[in-house]
């Protein structure tokens, strides 16, 4: 009696163990079956619609910028003090006197007597004063510490330019003849009390050697400073228009583009501009040509700038989805039409039976077509296949191959592969171009991971 219930008991545990496994395997088999559903039958798990999308191509962040001008450089007609008239950065006009040489040192005695027996600066001259340390201090780098020299020159010469203006026709008006000089100018522009030594620079004077900031040296010329006949004294800014010219290490990024976003570092200005590439002595440059905001910069001979992301618009496709195809390379004219079909393919040379050579139409994928040349999968032909062209009975034996990129798509049920081409991505997406002949199109189904070829 005891050994049937013990076998009842084993046979109701192994049937309850036989249970349990075909409930598992059946769950098993439902989750590849609906797996295999969502892959193939456009779910939302195994296929992705495709959308407009758009990204940003970025250059190399950051470049420091040459900047050329129109300067005309004015010497000086006699020895002496130099003190102008006008102040630096300051619009000047043809015939208007800009300096006087001081011969014998009158006018810069007088000149310290009044600035210890009155106060000469007005809140006009202070705030201007006060911009200028503004503008140093929200441009500092500690990358440019050099700055901070140019910072108190130009401003001890500011002071001195805005005594100077204040006081002048009193001083002048009780000097005698033969004791100074006064010069005029002969142009129109901006005048600038400093010296660089690229005055008479031009977009092919650039060259390397140009850019190491740290050979670079401004002279200030400031109100009664010991000139010398010949000196040069100031220079004057007579073109709105300037240059910025920048090295550039992958010009390939920058063909066929003739207008760029740029962005001034120190103030965060931005503009649009002409853009060229030039080429010298094996070395490629930049040459931004810009009509505006040169007052802003006057200062400056480098300038650190940010060209600003161009974006680019297409689809956009899971990077999962994109797989890469092995094609064969062939002349487009050797495409056709089967008889009665409308496939596109080959005409290949097969031997028959007999071992004699004979044509036959093989109808093929083509991914891909341009001007010159049809792309076709490898999977299709052999490599040596012989293609024969009915037209003008010429031959094409296939060998060159090519790789593409190219996703496969499920529209009403079709599975079929489309070329694609990259041009950016964001995060797991690719942008792709909307412009590939027989390519994707906003809401076609693609898969999104198809089996690697």
């Amino acid at each position: 009696m005891k050994d049937n219930t013990l076998e009842t008991q084993n046979n109701n545990k192994k049937k309850k163990q036989l249970n349990f496994g075909v409930f598992i395997g059946l769950a098993v088999l439902l989750y590849l079956i609906v797996s295999f559903c969502m892959y193939f039958f456009g779910s939302s798990n195994g296929t992705y619609e495709v959308v407009k999308g758009q990204v940003a191509s970025n250059f190399e962040s950051q470049y420091t910028a040459l900047i050329i001008r129109n300067e005309n450089v004015v010497t000086s007609d006699d020895d002496g003090y130099i003190n102008f008239f006008v102040g630096d950065t300051s619009q000047i006009f043809v015939g208007q006197d800009t300096y006087v040489i001081d011969h014998n040192g009158t006018i810069s005695k007088k000149l310290e007597e009044l600035s210890k027996s009155q106060a000469i600066l007005n809140e006009n001259d202070l705030t201007h004063i006060r911009t200028t340390f503004y503008d140093f201090d929200t441009s500092f780098s500690n990358n440019d510490y050099y700055e901070t020299y140019n910072l108190i020159n130009r401003i001890d010469s500011q002071i001195l330019d805005l005594i100077n203006n204040n006081v002048f026709s009193n001083i002048i008006s009780e000097l005698t003849d033969g004791s100074y000089h006064i010069g005029s100018s002969e142009v129109s522009g901006v005048m600038l009390h400093y010296i660089d030594g690229f005055e008479n620079f031009t977009r092919e004077s650039v060259e390397a050697q140009s850019f190491r900031k740290a050979n670079y040296t401004k002279h200030i010329i400031k109100s009664n400073d010991m000139v010398k006949k010949g000196d040069p004294i100031y220079k004057v800014v007579t073109s709105d228009e300037w240059y910025l010219i920048i090295q550039i290490s992958n010009p390939e990024d920058f063909q066929d583009i003739d207008r760029l976003n740029i962005e001034f570092v120190k103030d965060n200005v931005s503009t649009t501009c002409k853009f060229e590439l030039m080429t010298k002595a094996g070395n490629t440059y930049g040459v931004l040509t810009l009509d505006k905001y040169s007052i802003r910069y006057l200062s400056d001979r480098y300038i650190a700038i940010r060209i600003q992301d161009k974006t680019e618009s297409g689809l956009k496709i899971p990077k999962s989805s994109v797989i890469t195809r092995q094609c064969y390379t062939i002349p487009k004219g050797f495409m056709t039409q089967g008889g009665n079909s409308s496939d596109y393919g080959f005409m290949v040379e097969k031997k028959d039976a007999k071992g004699d050579n004979s044509i036959q139409f093989t109808p093929a994928e083509i991914i891909r077509t341009n001007d010159e040349f049809c792309y076709v999968p490898t999977d299709y032909f052999e490599s040596g296949d012989v293609l024969y062209n009915i037209t003008d009975n010429t031959t094409f034996t296939i060998n060159e191959k090519e790789n593409y990129y190219g996703v496969y798509i499920v529209n009403n049920g079709v599975n079929s592969f489309r070329n694609v081409d990259i041009i950016g991505e964001n995060n797991n997406y690719y942008i792709v171009s909307a412009n590939t002949q027989n390519g994707l199109k906003v809401y076609d189904q693609v898969i999104r991971q198809p089996k690697k070829e």
